[in-house]
């Protein structure tokens, strides 16, 4: 529910937060009711609410109850741990090849020492 109140200056605060009460009061209990402000000095002494709602006449949403997980006792008594009872990741990491080596030898080999130079000075530079 997006709510707009269009006041002039002397809107107070108290007023704000009734009209967002009251919004609140009438509306679901899982509706979002986001209130917004306009100050307009031609208003002088009204209040203009204007609401838009959505959603309505369409049954309730039945949301999952979420089911908690329980802990795999990964300590046993004894102090000893089950590493079978532990999860997996997701990723593992590959042993580094000849290739990858050789790869990371030239990144090491490269004149990388212009890069300890700010930009700005090497472009003034040239």
């Amino acid at each position: 529910i997006l709510v707009n109140i269009t006041a002039g200056p002397d809107l107070s605060l108290g007023e704000f937060a009734e009209v967002g009460d009251t919004i609140e009061e009438f509306s679901s209990d899982n509706a979002t009711v986001v209130v917004g402000t306009v100050i307009d000095p031609d208003m002088g002494d009204e209040i203009r609410v204007t609401v838009v709602a959505t959603g309505l006449g369409r049954p309730e949403e039945v949301r999952p109850t979420a089911v908690p997980a329980r802990a795999a006792k990964v300590v046993q008594n004894n102090g000893d741990i089950d590493y079978g009872a532990l999860e997996r990741p997701t990723i593992t990491r590959r042993p580094i090849t000849e290739a990858t080596a050789r790869r990371l030898d030239l990144r090491q080999d490269a004149d990388l020492d212009y890069l300890d130079i700010p930009a700005f000075l090497r472009r003034q530079a040239d």
